[in-house]
């Protein structure tokens, strides 16, 4: 799995490399660049919990000179 990993972050390091026009000295960041596209692209996926509206309580019933405030 490790090894997976390494070869997919290489490739792409690669293909930024050539994409820049293949520049001296970048190594690093195109190493760090890719390993960044590598971990979002197999991030596991969550589910967005939707809010549920909060329930409707009853009224209280009032004695017949009160109001509800």
């Amino acid at each position: 799995m490790e090894m997976e990993r390494e070869e997919e972050i290489r490739g792409l390091a690669y293909k930024i490399w050539e994409q820049e026009g293949y520049p001296q000295g970048h190594d690093i960041e195109h190493w760090l660049y890719a390993e960044a596209i590598w971990q979002e692209k197999h991030r596991p996926k969550s589910k967005i919990k939707q809010s549920k509206p909060p329930k409707r309580t009853k009224s209280r019933k009032t004695a017949a000179g009160e109001t509800e405030l």
